[in-house]
């Protein structure tokens, strides 16, 4: 017998008087994600189902998209207190010597799996709404909900790779339409996990009979991360999501961003909203040998991927001047969209802690080789982040 969500609370409880957050069997009230968003900055991992994780390059590496390595960084990431835990959804890859996200897990199996072996992190499950009927989400992230003990949620990609989507006979939608379409799918969701008697949906894009779905998450609603930057997708995300990702294109842009993105969730009564980056982690003992590790993997980028990427996501290459070119796509390789952090820990803290003061409130941090350079991050910077009130300290799950 299924158990009643009342009785599957996730754990764990704030402790107000040394300000730690801290996990415990006793079941709570209060959600995971509640809890979690006290963290001024909040850690999450994300795309390590995909090759390529941590950029576009032929740089060797020891990372793999195998599930053994899977697990492992994701109980690394628990052990070290993060919070969020999310694949990338990719059907095909983008070519070039590397096939840049050529490989990848599918999103919905891999985060039952993650949610099995893990007790802290969100497992956030990004979904190509145009590829997955909503009747069918509903049931997907409520069942992750359960294995996971209520730490599931939806990233809500809109879709937009062309041949990607041609694998299933779709189109991507108009800019117009992306995020009304977005919205409708959503609602059913909500609906379905939510409403205790059958409902019917006739709406623009889809017509539904009796729809009902059982059994309900732990969570009262598992978390929506949306990614937007256009007007239109601010908007939607300010109404529908409880995170927006924001491409990096420099502090003054990022701040810029994040003040708009407050000014309409206030419009709209989503003052809540929190802004997420992800970004490339590359950290030594000196700074010099950081920026060379970087310079290196520059050297080595797959400039045909990128170019693939580039394109296929909207971006005009040839608007670029031609003598500039290869220099914007070796930046699009290093981090598509992302942040690149280079430097000693107290210089990769101090650049986290400038991201918070643009209006960061969740990071995502990947690394060339995670399981190196993840315990480090954990050992050398995280103890600083919490001296700077960046984070907030974190009792390990058990």
């Amino acid at each position: 017998m299924i158990r009643a969500a009342a009785d599957r609370r996730p754990p764990g409880e704030q402790n107000e008087g040394n300000g730690m957050v801290e996990l415990s069997p006793v079941g709570r009230e209060e959600s995971a994600f509640a809890r979690y968003r006290r963290q001024p900055m909040m850690l999450g991992v994300f795309g390590t189902n995909s090759s390529g994780s941590a950029g576009i390059h032929t740089v060797p590496s020891s990372f793999e998209v195998s599930w053994d390595q899977s697990v492992t960084i994701a109980k690394m990431a628990d052990d070290m207190g993060f919070e969020l835990f999310m694949p990338l959804s990719r059907w095909r890859g983008f070519g070039g010597k590397s096939d840049y996200a050529g490989e990848t897990y599918e999103t919905l199996t891999y985060m039952a799996g993650i949610a099995a072996v893990t007790r802290r992190v969100m497992t956030i499950v990004t979904l190509h709404l145009p590829m997955v009927h909503p009747t069918l989400a509903a049931k997907a992230i409520a069942t992750i909900d359960h294995i996971s003990n209520g730490r599931g949620g939806i990233n809500a990609v809109m879709g937009w790779y062309k041949a990607e989507m041609g694998m299933f006979g779709l189109s991507p939608h108009t800019p117009e339409d992306r995020y009304v379409y977005g919205a409708e799918w959503l609602e059913i969701v909500q609906r379905l996990w939510s409403e205790s008697e059958p409902f019917d949906h006739d709406g623009r894009y889809f017509q539904l009979k009796s729809c009902i779905g059982n059994p309900k998450p732990i969570q009262a609603r598992p978390p929506i991360i949306s990614a937007a930057m256009s007007p239109v997708g601010v908007r939607f995300a300010t109404q529908k999501a409880d995170f927006t990702f924001a491409s990096f294109q420099g502090y003054d842009k990022l701040r810029e961003h994040s003040r708009n993105l407050r000014a309409v969730a206030a419009e709209v009564g989503n003052p809540g909203v929190g802004l997420v980056c992800v970004s490339l982690v590359i950290c030594r003992e000196t700074e010099a040998e950081a920026k060379r590790f970087h310079q290196h993997l520059r050297d080595n980028a797959d400039i045909v991927a990128a170019r693939n990427l580039s394109i296929q996501s909207g971006v005009d290459v040839d608007a670029v001047p031609r003598e500039r070119q290869e220099e914007f796509l070796r930046d699009m390789a290093m981090s598509p969209g992302n942040v690149t952090l280079v430097g000693t820990p107290e210089q990769i803290a101090a650049q986290i802690a400038e991201l918070r003061a643009c209006g960061v409130d969740a990071l995502f941090v990947g690394f060339h080789d995670y399981l190196e350079e993840m315990p480090q991050f954990g050992e050398r910077v995280m103890p600083l982040l919490e001296q700077m009130g960046v984070r907030l300290p974190v009792t390990p799950a058990t």
